[in-house]
């Protein structure tokens, strides 16, 4: 977020996350896996419309900031949910493993896909 003589531009100054985990911003997003070995990419995003968080099931205003957890299923296919910031801090992201810090192009919707489409045992390994 930019900073205006000391405070941020959009809101208060943002707690930090648990366990050093940065939630994501407009120039990076998260990258993780799930208990059954999914991947999840979780990125910035301004709601459009109206959606509900699974953390809370409380309604996420239109043009507020959230998270979009995307799901890339080991076995083919993609879902996506958004949450609310607090809530992925509190709960989604201590749930996943080998969590790290990814360019947000990474986490596009088109590269989603794309990764989605690739047969199971067959995705590149990254370092």
């Amino acid at each position: 977020m930019a900073r205006l003589k000391g405070r941020y531009s959009h809101g208060p100054e943002p707690d930090p996350s648990p366990g050093g985990r940065e939630l994501p911003d407009r120039r990076t997003s998260l990258f993780g896996l799930t208990a059954d070995g999914d991947e999840a990419w979780l990125s910035r995003g301004i709601s459009q419309k109206l959606y509900r968080c699974p953390g809370c099931h409380r309604e996420i205003e239109i043009g507020s900031d959230h998270v979009i957890a995307a799901y890339v299923h080991r076995a083919g296919g993609t879902e996506h949910h958004h949450w609310h910031r607090r809530c992925a801090s509190e709960t989604l992201v201590p749930a996943l493993t080998r969590v790290r810090q990814v360019p947000a192009a990474e986490s596009s919707r088109d590269r989603i896909a794309e990764r989605a489409r690739r047969p199971p045992g067959r995705r590149r390994r990254r370092s």
